[in-house]
């Protein structure tokens, strides 16, 4: 049997967590998921394969709100140093090993 932790040494569930990611370091509050354009960015994010495709582009605006002001270091810290570019299957490796740190219960697309 495991040894339950005491309440008194639990993470209080409104303070923020800081994760690192693939080489970004985010703090990122739970209130931030207590937010109906937050919940719309993720309905989005996971539907847009079986709609027509238009609810991918929600990534953007949840990446910028989620991430803040390490938006452009998230960005850099996920582009190929070959191409330039930042390949959206990293991005969403990024946003699953992301939410799996801050938001354990949250849906993953």
């Amino acid at each position: 049997m495991t040894a339950k932790q005491p309440q008194d040494h639990k993470t209080p569930k409104n303070q923020p967590k800081t994760a690192e990611v693939m080489g970004v370091t985010l703090t990122v509050s739970p209130a931030i998921f207590d937010d109906l354009d937050m919940v719309e960015y993720l309905y989005d994010l996971q539907t847009a394969q079986t709609g027509d495709g238009t609810g991918a582009f929600a990534i953007v605006p949840f990446l910028k709100k989620l991430c803040g002001s390490q938006y452009d270091a998230m960005k850099n810290a996920l582009r190929d140093p070959d191409t330039g570019r930042v390949s959206i299957e990293k991005v969403s490796d990024f946003i699953t090993q992301l939410l799996e740190q801050v938001a354990p219960n949250s849906p993953r697309s």
